[in-house]
Protein backbone atom coordinates (compact mmCIF):
# COMPACT_ATOMS: atom_id res chain seq x y z
CA UNK A 1 0.00 0.00 0.00
CA UNK A 2 2.73 2.31 0.72
CA UNK A 3 4.55 1.87 -2.61
CA UNK A 4 1.00 2.31 -4.22
CA UNK A 5 0.93 5.88 -2.86
CA UNK A 6 4.38 6.72 -2.87
CA UNK A 7 3.90 5.74 -6.70
CA UNK A 8 0.46 8.14 -6.78
CA UNK A 9 2.30 11.51 -5.15
CA UNK A 10 4.97 10.68 -7.63
CA UNK A 11 2.95 10.59 -10.80
CA UNK A 12 0.42 13.99 -9.57
CA UNK A 13 4.17 15.95 -8.97
CA UNK A 14 4.97 14.70 -12.60
CA UNK A 15 1.47 15.38 -14.70
CA UNK A 16 1.63 18.69 -12.44
CA UNK A 17 -2.05 17.88 -10.73
CA UNK A 18 -1.01 20.19 -7.89
CA UNK A 19 -1.28 23.48 -7.32
CA UNK A 20 1.79 25.84 -8.83
CA UNK A 21 4.75 24.77 -10.62
CA UNK A 22 6.19 21.70 -9.05
CA UNK A 23 9.64 21.10 -8.81
CA UNK A 24 9.45 18.03 -10.97
CA UNK A 25 7.38 19.93 -14.02
CA UNK A 26 10.81 22.06 -14.07
CA UNK A 27 12.88 19.11 -15.13
CA UNK A 28 13.90 18.95 -11.39
CA UNK A 29 14.16 15.41 -9.26
CA UNK A 30 12.40 15.68 -5.80
CA UNK A 31 12.76 13.07 -3.16
CA UNK A 32 9.93 11.66 -1.59
CA UNK A 33 10.15 11.21 2.47
CA UNK A 34 8.23 10.47 5.44
CA UNK A 35 6.71 12.93 7.77
CA UNK A 36 9.42 12.20 10.55
CA UNK A 37 13.46 11.98 9.73
CA UNK A 38 16.71 12.16 11.21
CA UNK A 39 18.29 15.06 9.98
CA UNK A 40 21.69 16.67 10.79
CA UNK A 41 21.93 20.33 11.90
CA UNK A 42 24.92 22.60 10.74
CA UNK A 43 28.82 22.08 10.87
CA UNK A 44 27.99 20.61 14.35
CA UNK A 45 26.47 17.88 12.75
CA UNK A 46 23.99 17.64 15.69
CA UNK A 47 21.48 14.37 14.54
CA UNK A 48 17.85 15.06 15.74
CA UNK A 49 14.64 13.99 14.53
CA UNK A 50 12.17 16.49 12.97
CA UNK A 51 8.59 16.31 11.77
CA UNK A 52 8.05 17.44 8.32
CA UNK A 53 5.07 20.00 8.05
CA UNK A 54 3.79 21.11 4.73
CA UNK A 55 1.70 23.84 6.91
CA UNK A 56 4.67 25.39 8.05
CA UNK A 57 6.36 28.02 6.63
CA UNK A 58 9.40 28.27 8.39
CA UNK A 59 11.07 25.61 10.39
CA UNK A 60 11.09 25.91 14.42
CA UNK A 61 13.85 24.39 16.64
CA UNK A 62 13.83 24.11 20.46
CA UNK A 63 17.00 25.79 21.94
CA UNK A 64 17.49 25.72 25.43
CA UNK A 65 19.76 28.50 27.10
CA UNK A 66 19.28 30.96 24.75
CA UNK A 67 21.44 33.58 25.21
CA UNK A 68 21.46 37.08 23.08
CA UNK A 69 24.28 39.70 22.39
CA UNK A 70 24.96 42.31 21.00
CA UNK A 71 28.04 42.87 18.47
CA UNK A 72 29.34 45.00 15.71
CA UNK A 73 27.31 43.56 13.34
CA UNK A 74 24.07 43.11 14.84
CA UNK A 75 22.61 40.96 17.72
CA UNK A 76 23.17 37.45 17.94
CA UNK A 77 22.05 34.42 20.38
CA UNK A 78 23.68 31.24 21.82
CA UNK A 79 22.05 28.10 22.59
CA UNK A 80 21.74 24.84 23.01
CA UNK A 81 20.58 21.30 21.26
CA UNK A 82 20.47 17.74 22.58
CA UNK A 83 20.81 15.35 19.80
CA UNK A 84 19.40 12.11 19.78
CA UNK A 85 22.91 10.77 21.43
CA UNK A 86 21.87 12.77 24.50
CA UNK A 87 24.72 14.97 23.59
CA UNK A 88 24.73 18.66 24.14
CA UNK A 89 25.86 21.14 21.27
CA UNK A 90 26.42 24.53 21.65
CA UNK A 91 25.37 26.95 18.46
CA UNK A 92 26.24 30.20 17.81
CA UNK A 93 23.82 32.51 14.97
CA UNK A 94 23.31 36.33 14.20
CA UNK A 95 19.83 37.01 14.74
CA UNK A 96 17.99 37.58 10.97
CA UNK A 97 15.11 38.84 11.97
CA UNK A 98 12.31 38.28 14.77
CA UNK A 99 9.25 36.41 13.40
CA UNK A 100 5.94 37.11 14.42
CA UNK A 101 4.11 34.32 15.23
CA UNK A 102 0.30 33.36 15.41
CA UNK A 103 -1.04 30.19 17.46
CA UNK A 104 -3.07 27.86 16.13
CA UNK A 105 -5.06 28.08 19.69
CA UNK A 106 -5.15 31.61 19.37
CA UNK A 107 -4.04 33.73 21.75
CA UNK A 108 -0.81 36.76 22.45
CA UNK A 109 1.49 36.80 19.09
CA UNK A 110 4.98 35.80 19.65
CA UNK A 111 8.11 37.07 19.07
CA UNK A 112 10.83 34.87 18.17
CA UNK A 113 14.92 35.21 16.77
CA UNK A 114 14.93 33.81 13.79
CA UNK A 115 18.52 32.57 12.42
CA UNK A 116 19.97 30.63 9.18
CA UNK A 117 21.31 27.03 10.15
CA UNK A 118 21.76 24.23 7.83
CA UNK A 119 19.90 21.20 7.25
CA UNK A 120 20.70 17.87 5.89
CA UNK A 121 18.11 15.27 4.98
CA UNK A 122 19.13 12.87 3.03
CA UNK A 123 21.86 13.92 0.97
CA UNK A 124 20.60 17.18 0.57
CA UNK A 125 21.69 20.25 2.81
CA UNK A 126 20.40 23.51 2.50
CA UNK A 127 20.84 26.33 4.82
CA UNK A 128 17.03 27.87 5.99
CA UNK A 129 15.31 30.14 8.34
CA UNK A 130 14.88 28.80 11.66
CA UNK A 131 13.21 30.19 14.31
CA UNK A 132 14.07 29.38 18.26
CA UNK A 133 11.52 28.34 20.46
CA UNK A 134 10.72 26.66 23.87
CA UNK A 135 9.36 23.26 22.06
CA UNK A 136 9.68 20.89 25.07
CA UNK A 137 6.18 20.35 25.30
CA UNK A 138 6.10 19.12 21.88
CA UNK A 139 6.84 15.20 20.43
CA UNK A 140 9.55 16.73 17.92
CA UNK A 141 11.75 19.18 18.87
CA UNK A 142 12.84 20.22 15.47
CA UNK A 143 9.75 21.36 13.09
CA UNK A 144 11.10 21.41 9.49
CA UNK A 145 8.97 23.71 7.04
CA UNK A 146 8.20 24.59 3.24
CA UNK A 147 10.48 27.17 2.60
CA UNK A 148 13.55 24.04 3.45
CA UNK A 149 11.31 21.15 1.47
CA UNK A 150 9.73 23.18 -1.24
CA UNK A 151 11.46 22.01 -4.87
CA UNK A 152 12.48 19.16 -3.12
CA UNK A 153 11.53 16.85 -1.14
CA UNK A 154 7.66 15.78 -1.56
CA UNK A 155 6.04 14.43 1.88
CA UNK A 156 4.64 11.28 2.01
CA UNK A 157 2.49 11.49 5.10
CA UNK A 158 2.07 7.23 5.31
CA UNK A 159 5.51 7.10 5.97
CA UNK A 160 9.05 7.79 8.60
CA UNK A 161 12.41 7.26 8.79
CA UNK A 162 12.95 7.02 4.73
CA UNK A 163 16.54 8.55 4.64
CA UNK A 164 19.20 9.21 7.12
CA UNK A 165 21.32 12.42 6.93
CA UNK A 166 24.41 11.91 4.35
CA UNK A 167 25.79 15.35 3.86
CA UNK A 168 29.60 16.02 3.73
CA UNK A 169 30.93 17.29 7.33
CA UNK A 170 32.04 20.37 7.11
CA UNK A 171 29.45 22.31 5.24
CA UNK A 172 29.36 26.03 6.25
CA UNK A 173 26.77 26.87 8.75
Amino acid sequence: MKSIMRIAILLCALLGAFPGPSAAAKGRAVTVVGWIEHVTLGPEGVLIKAKLDTGATTSSLHASDLRWSARDDGDWVAFDVVGEDGQKAHFERKVARIASIKRSGGGPVQKRPTVMIGVCLGNIYRLTEVTLADRRDFNYEFLVGRKFLIGHFAVDSALTYTVEPRCKPGLAQ
